[in-house]
């Protein structure tokens, strides 16, 4: 039965990321050297788009265990900055890769550790960070249905 809910989010998470921009989602974890994103290989490059994609989604409640920690502890990698407490989540534009999602999960010895954080400028109030292992298998899964 898990995983058939899993299968299930997975699809529905598949669907909704179409929308995102990978450029958007992607020119960050180039240090936005579009030259670099344009040279580097595409697969390659469309994976981690999906992983990218893979890393959020947002909610009004915060899942049974999960951590929730202010959106202000995340910090921009181009200013060192931290995100401001009225930060609006727009999943479009969002990169993983701009702001220190990852140092937040690495404090958990764990990749299976789902973690969220209160947005209450947002139209829903929690963004929620997947665990690493689910990142992984949301843009595996992506990638093998769009062979």
């Amino acid at each position: 039965m898990k995983k058939i809910v899993f299968v299930a989010a997975l699809m529905a998470s598949v669907m909704g990321l179409k929308a995102q921009n990978c450029e958007q989602l992607m020119l960050p974890y180039f240090r936005g050297d579009a030259d670099a994103m344009a040279a580097y290989p595409q697969e390659k490059l469309e994976w981690r788009c999906a992983f990218a994609r893979a890393a959020f989604y947002v909610s009004d409640t915060v899942p049974a265990g999960v951590d929730v920690y202010p959106i202000t502890e995340v910090q921009s990698y181009a200013d060192g900055t931290n995100l401001p407490a009225d930060f609006v989540v727009d999943l479009s534009t969002l990169s993983f890769y701009a702001y220190t999602f990852k140092e937040v999960q690495l404090r958990y010895p764990k990749c299976n550790v789902t973690i969220a954080f209160s947005t209450p400028a947002s139209e829903h109030q929690y963004l929620i960070l997947r665990s690493i292992n689910d990142m992984y298998a949301i843009a595996e899964g992506q990638s093998k249905m769009e062979r």
